[in-house]
């Protein structure tokens, strides 16, 4: 298996659950709740040490809270290794989020300043895989530019996750004639232009061999190098939970990539992996490769 390196940030999440969003200004009783970790980057890491890589998350650090402590004991119990940058915290940061029974969700997040505690990545030790995974929302400014521009420079399969961001306005200037593996974002579900439009804006600077956008519950949308577009569906499931989902389809897309699978059926294992872990709750086992093709095979 491959050596991955991953670049994100590090957050404690706190979900509420409520059966549907209150009117402005009026209230909802919370049904339950959830404590996970954000970003992308955090999971992809552990869905792909749970098919069988190495992997080592670089991002800013946690804190000595019972936030940080829980962060800390998921990612070792994952089999991730975790590089932080030395910026000192006191405290974990919070991102909240709100679900609904209906699969939507909205977040708070608690990422000011985030910039300043992701400055000093070790390049060196980033750049000594072969593969890699970069969050590059708009709330991490350009921190996410150097790792990139180390990571093509030294050859990587890189793969950048734009997290329904614009794209940033150095990443043209930073691929400078060179690809990434795939750009990636996230449009929504509810407006059936949206994926295609994105399409077409992610492939105009022409950075990447892959432009993906995932779209939910309407599956995902890529376009190749050659100009192709492909389609792949989410396989329909009894939702558990939807946080995540976007993670999973990315570490199960490197993983098909890796293995050489083309690229439409590796389209297709990263919406059902997206499925899979949507079926299950955050906190058990974490799927496997061998249950995400036993899924993709019992739904055609």
């Amino acid at each position: 298996m491959t050596t991955i390196s991953v670049f994100s940030y590090l957050a404690a999440t706190h979900t509420l659950h409520v059966a549907e969003y209150p009117r402005i200004n009026y209230g909802v009783e919370v049904e339950g709740t959830d404590r996970f970790l954000a970003g992308d980057g955090p999971l992809v890491a552990a869905i792909l040490a749970a098919f069988g890589h190495e992997t080592t998350l670089f991002s800013n650090p946690v804190g000595s809270d019972p936030d940080g402590a829980s962060i800390r004991k998921r990612l070792e119990g994952w089999g991730v290794r975790h590089r932080p940058t030395r910026a000192g915290v006191k405290q974990t940061r919070v991102n909240t989020v709100v679900a609904d029974r209906a699969g939507n969700r909205t977040w708070f997040s608690g990422l000011a300043g985030i910039v300043n505690e992701l400055s000093g990545i070790d390049l060196r030790q980033f750049t000594g895989t072969p593969a890699a995974y970069l969050d590059c929302y708009q709330v991490l400014g350009d921190t996410p530019q150097p790792v990139l521009e180390a990571a093509l420079s030294t050859g990587q399969d890189v793969v950048v996750n734009l997290g329904g961001g614009p794209v940033p306005s150095w990443l043209p200037g930073t691929v400078a004639g060179r690809q990434l593996g795939v750009l990636q974002t996230n449009a929504d579900e509810h407006d059936p232009a949206d994926s295609a439009r994105l399409i077409r804006e992610l492939s105009g600077p022409d950075v990447a061999g892959l432009v993906v956008v995932t779209a939910g519950r309407a599956g995902a949308t890529a376009l190749t190098a050659t100009g192709e577009v492909l389609t792949a569906a989410a396989v329909p499931v009894q939702v558990a939970q939807v946080q995540g989902a976007g993670a999973v389809f990315s570490a199960t897309l490197m993983h098909a990539r890796l293995a050489d699978t083309n690229p439409a059926r590796a389209l297709t294992l990263a919406c059902v992996g997206g499925s899979l872990w949507c079926s299950r709750r955050p906190h058990g086992k974490l799927p496997t490769f061998d249950e995400v093709s036993a899924l993709a095979r019992a739904s055609g």
